[in-house]
């Protein structure tokens, strides 16, 4: 187990220009050069003992950002993660783990397009492109002021040397205009994957392979079936 604290700050020289389209007034807002300078302060308690491939103890970090210079804005964030054994062999072999997950964000309205929440892909919602999950303005993909998205996921073996893992999962949440949930813009993606250790090319991590099907989604979504990922740092 450990506490850590820690502070950061960002400064950033952005530019964006020639847009495909000039129909979001939040995405011409930002057209042009500007600074982005950030300023933050977190903690992180971690209790799990392997933090690739967890099977008890817990996860939580929370961090506070505030922006100055070209955007004024403040952040909060909070990314939790539990992880329950149910079963394992005698020699500690065969193990399977139930896992939840949960990350919540709020940004402020001053908040640029380009550092809204956005939801979709391996590390959020399965199911759906990166960044496929989004508020639409004027045909774009704006970003929202309020993320939350969560996964329930169990794992167990497949073979009897634990080199391959069965997952299967559901992942839930939504990304909003505003701080609200509505039920219209909630997306559900149930799933299976496949997590494949390769001891012998000296990955540490397992290769991750996962099939997600959407059963709740939202207009404008890019839904995209099958991911990949090398490890399991969600």
């Amino acid at each position: 187990q450990f506490l850590s604290f820690n502070a950061g700050l960002r400064l950033e020289s952005v530019t964006i220009d020639e847009p495909r389209l000039l129909t979001s007034a939040d995405l011409n807002s930002v057209l042009g050069s500007s600074n982005l300078f950030l300023g933050s302060v977190g903690f992180v308690y971690d209790s799990r003992f392997d933090p690739v491939e967890s099977s008890n103890g817990s996860y939580l970090a929370m961090t506070y950002t505030i922006g100055f210079g070209d955007y004024s804005y403040s952040r909060g964030e909070l990314d939790y993660r539990f992880h329950q054994l149910i079963y394992q062999r005698p020699d500690t072999s065969g193990r399977h783990i139930l896992s939840y997950k949960t990350k919540l964000g709020v940004t402020g309205g001053g908040t640029p397009v380009f550092e809204n929440f956005y939801g979709g892909g391996f590390s959020s919602l399965r199911g759906f492109a990166f960044r496929g999950v989004s508020p639409i303005q004027g045909g774009v993909r704006v970003g929202g002021e309020f993320m939350w998205v969560n996964s329930l996921e169990y794992s167990f073996p497949l073979t009897a040397d634990d080199m391959i893992h069965g997952v299967g999962f559901v992942d839930f949440g939504t990304v909003e205009e505003n701080v609200e949930i509505n039920s219209s813009m909630f997306r559900a993606a149930p799933g299976v994957g496949l997590r494949v250790h390769v001891p012998w090319a000296g990955i540490a991590a397992p290769l991750a392979f996962d099939w997600a099907f959407p059963v709740s989604t939202a207009p404008g979504d890019d839904k995209q079936t099958f991911s990949f990922y090398l490890g399991l740092l969600r």
